[in-house]
């Protein structure tokens, strides 16, 4: 453990942020890195020999806290903000990653953290090592700044992916989740007679020389010889962790924590129809799920959910 956890090189910027009503604010974000295990059993071998690794990987992280924040006095309520595949974080470039999703939160008080996630490109797709860098910065935030160790979680598109399987993984220090047209499932689901892809199963992308978001699955999550392989996916997966078939043959989900999501009826990469079954399927186990539907809204953060975001965390704090 020596050298894991202890503290490292800081950069600490001052930059701006617009909230929903288009005021831009300077904030203090604090720039670090950790080191996570970047190894992964994909539970293929039979090999008699320790077959796990300890592969370090280093991850960088950014830390945005508000003007309230204080290293004495009561701890400072924590969100982790996961980016989308199109979002990283960067030092260099000033890139804050999912930060951008929780304007109002910071505004309203509370410390907001991402990561860049297991690739420099930030495209993880919700995978176990981008959840096992998301922990290890979580634990350095805690450890070194006076942050509440119980976490809200935010995100966007495939960062909403990554929050839904940070919660399931990690639900003992996750609070809330509230997340923008969330990308939900890995596979094709036929909804209603309505086949929905979500932003999964493109097979083409608009340039031939990038790969299909399907392709990239199969790279970050180490499907074996780069072929569909469904265990792979096991806890990974929102819309089939934690879930089973009733007796009427439909998806039940039990969610670890209360659930918001936000989604508009325009949204041409992540199927409005694959948030409402969601949102049926974790109403189907009893658990407490809120869903607004928003009109007109496609594939981006609208004042109207940055807005509500807040009023929703305020409920857990």
């Amino acid at each position: 453990m020596e050298g894991i956890m202890e503290r490292n090189t800081e950069i600490r910027k001052h930059l701006p942020l617009k909230d929903s009503d288009g005021n831009v604010n300077e904030y203090q974000f604090i720039f670090f890195k950790v080191r996570y295990n970047h190894f992964r059993d994909t539970s293929t071998a039979i090999d008699l020999e320790v077959r796990d690794r300890e592969e370090f990987a280093e991850c960088e992280c950014v830390l945005c806290l508000p003007d309230s924040y204080s290293d004495d006095g009561d701890e400072t309520p924590f969100v982790l903000s996961f980016h989308g595949s199109g979002g990283r974080v960067c030092e260099e470039l000033n890139l804050v990653g999912g930060i951008k999703y929780c304007p109002d939160c910071v505004k309203a008080g509370y410390a907001v953290l991402d990561v860049c996630g297991s690739e420099p490109h930030g495209i993880t797709m919700g995978c176990p090592e981008h959840l096992f860098a998301a922990y290890k910065a979580y634990r350095y935030a805690i450890k070194h700044f006076n942050l509440s160790h119980d976490v809200l979680l935010s995100g966007a598109s495939m960062g909403g992916h990554t929050a839904i399987n940070f919660a399931n993984t990690f639900p003992g220090i996750v609070r809330a989740i509230g997340i923008f047209y969330p990308g939900l499932n890995l596979d094709r689901v036929s909804v209603n007679g309505h086949e929905c892809a979500g932003i999964w199963d493109r097979s083409k992308t608009k340039r031939e020389d990038v790969p299909s978001l399907r392709d990239r699955i199969v790279e970050i999550y180490r499907f074996p010889t780069n072929e569909w392989y469904e265990l792979n996916t096991v806890g990974f997966n929102p819309y089939r962790a934690r879930s089973f078939i009733n007796s009427d043959g439909e998806r039940v989900v039990i969610p670890p924590c209360p659930i918001k999501i936000w989604q508009g009826t325009a949204d041409k990469s992540v199927d409005p129809v694959m948030a409402e079954e969601f949102v049926n399927s974790v109403r189907r186990s009893g658990s407490y799920i809120e869903f607004h539907l928003l009109d007109g809204i496609g594939h981006k953060p609208s004042p109207i959910m940055k807005k509500e975001q807040v009023m929703w965390f305020n409920r857990f704090i």
